[in-house]
């Protein structure tokens, strides 16, 4: 007979696990004994995971570390005998509650293997279960899951993007803030390429001028209407799924490059912070080989860095 275990739980105000424990012990399925090994082998484990992820100098991060183990034995119960109650004390009978727990924590570590950044912002504390607390946690688990396909995807398309727009040393940081935000300028450079009709991936100092022209020479309607179409002619050539995925999080709307042309700034100054510029064309446009904002500290290794390698 299959029960729904979060109608159970309610019910008996209870975790599933601690409910399936009860039964069989209150049944004769669990001897004293077996009782007695599974609490010592819940506390060990609490103390393991007290000592590997918590401060133990307070009593209440002993609980905590109570409640994890709690919570990961009883989210691999849950999914062993889906939902079960007579096979979970089938599972619990033969095979222990170790056994439970090295379920739960192979499903916990799962979130590593689809994205190990994702992972590294989880806290194993919301896998804590309190004694009273009547939730199914596969269901946190499953979310935390999606998350984590969804951080995944989004650096793997970074990636690949990064692979043809980026114009200097690609250094991935683990920040989802800071891959949407260099992703964007990757997407604004190809956009802005197409606008002037060229088919290279990366600005030089004449194609920058050559853009800064046309947007400030160009009248802004016809602006706006050629930046849409450069946008479908980009996007018609993406996957699919990419071009699908770039929607969902707001990255073709592409709200910073037509605000800055339909506002009344001065494009040639703005337009540089929106796209991926190489640093020796950065340079050059800001007079740094010359001292620039650094006050003229560092131009040898600035006339170093711009100067060919045979000179």
């Amino acid at each position: 007979m299959t029960d729904s275990s979060a109608n159970i739980a309610k019910l008996r105000n209870s975790p599933f696990m601690l409910l399936v424990l009860k039964d069989g012990e209150s049944e004769g399925l669990f001897s004293a004994e077996f009782i007695h090994k599974t609490k010592q082998q819940l506390s060990d484990m609490s103390l393991r995971i007290a000592s590997d992820n918590l401060s133990i100098i307070y009593a209440d991060q002993i609980k905590k570390a109570c409640e994890i183990v709690l919570g990961i034995c009883n989210l691999g119960l849950l999914n062993l005998c889906d939902n079960n109650t007579e096979k979970a004390k089938d599972i619990i009978k033969n095979q222990g509650i170790v056994y439970c727990f090295r379920a739960g924590w192979g499903m916990y570590n799962q979130l590593k293997k689809i994205s190990p950044s994702y992972f590294e912002e989880i806290s194993i504390s919301q896998y804590a279960l309190a004694m009273n607390d009547t939730s199914d946690n596969r269901i946190m688990h499953n979310a935390l899951v999606n998350e984590g396909h969804k951080s995944a995807r989004l650096l793997n398309i970074y990636k690949n993007i990064a692979e043809t727009y980026c114009a200097n040393a690609l250094l991935i940081d683990n920040d989802e803030d800071v891959l949407l935000f260099e992703l964007q300028k990757f997407i604004n450079t190809a956009i802005a390429l197409l606008l002037i009709d060229s088919d290279k991936k990366v600005f030089t100092y004449t194609l920058y001028q050559q853009l800064t022209t046309y947007l400030t020479d160009t009248d802004k309607e016809d602006l706006l209407a050629k930046i849409d179409v450069c946008i479908n002619q980009w996007v018609a050539k993406l996957p699919s799924s990419t071009s699908e995925y770039l929607k969902q999080i707001e990255l073709l709307e592409f709200k910073e490059f037509k605000e800055l042309i339909s506002q009344p700034t001065d494009i040639s100054l703005f337009i540089q912070e929106i796209l991926e510029i190489p640093i020796t064309v950065a340079n050059e446009l800001n007079d740094d080989f010359e001292g620039g904002y650094d006050f003229h500290l560092d131009d040898d290794e600035d006339l170093a860095f711009l100067r060919p390698d045979n000179h």
